[in-house]
């Protein structure tokens, strides 16, 4: 199975705001529909050809829940739904495991680190593990690790979703670092998102 690109985006700009909603309930619609055919009809292994990789069903219904959530997020900002949504413990795990490496690909380019340069932070929310990432000129690398040593971000589970996508919560009390401007620039840089 093959899903399409990113051009399927282009006619949904042309949209008027109210067309657009009614485009996205029918869509949201159809993709639930989709995913429970997929979870009752097909094995959980069957791989499915999606933006330039292959993964497989279960992976692709989790994550465009988590699409769904973010997005959401970028509609209504820091509202109580969206936190509670964005704090769940699989959005982390999703973010870090299943999409972690490619989420970090444009940010390491971006980096232009030297040959002998390398990039490494840990974002930490308190009582689970951290968030490692590491960036050298050629690879980067992200992964849930025991908290050890200083963090170079701390913030609570919703704002740490929001940083390793490229994003900030409204409310900026709701991270902290001592790791100094620098530091902070090269890890946002890592983390800029697709």
């Amino acid at each position: 199975m093959e899903t399409r690109g990113f051009d399927r985006e282009a006619p949904y700009h042309r949209l008027s705001d109210a067309d657009l909603w009614s485009a996205f309930l029918r869509n949201c619609a159809h993709l639930t529909d989709i995913a429970a055919a997929a979870a009752r009809d097909l094995s959980p292994d069957t791989e499915i050809t999606w933006t330039g990789r292959t993964v497989t069903a279960p992976f692709f219904a989790e994550h465009m829940r988590e699409e769904l959530i973010l997005h959401r997020w970028d509609l209504t900002g820091d509202d109580r739904t969206a936190v509670r949504a964005l704090d769940e413990p699989w959005m982390t795990e999703h973010s870090v495991i299943s999409v972690g490496r490619p989420l970090l690909a444009r940010g390491r380019a971006e980096l232009r680190l030297a040959p002998d340069e390398r990039l490494e932070a840990r974002l930490r929310t308190p009582g689970t593990d951290d968030i490692v990432l590491t960036a050298d000129a050629d690879t980067a690398g992200i992964r849930l690790a025991a908290p050890d040593g200083p963090a170079t971000i701390e913030s609570d589970a919703a704002t740490r979703l929001l940083l390793l996508w490229g994003r900030r919560p409204a409310d900026p009390s709701r991270w902290r670092s001592a790791a100094g401007p620098e530091t902070l620039r090269r890890v946002r840089t890592l983390l800029s998102g697709y």
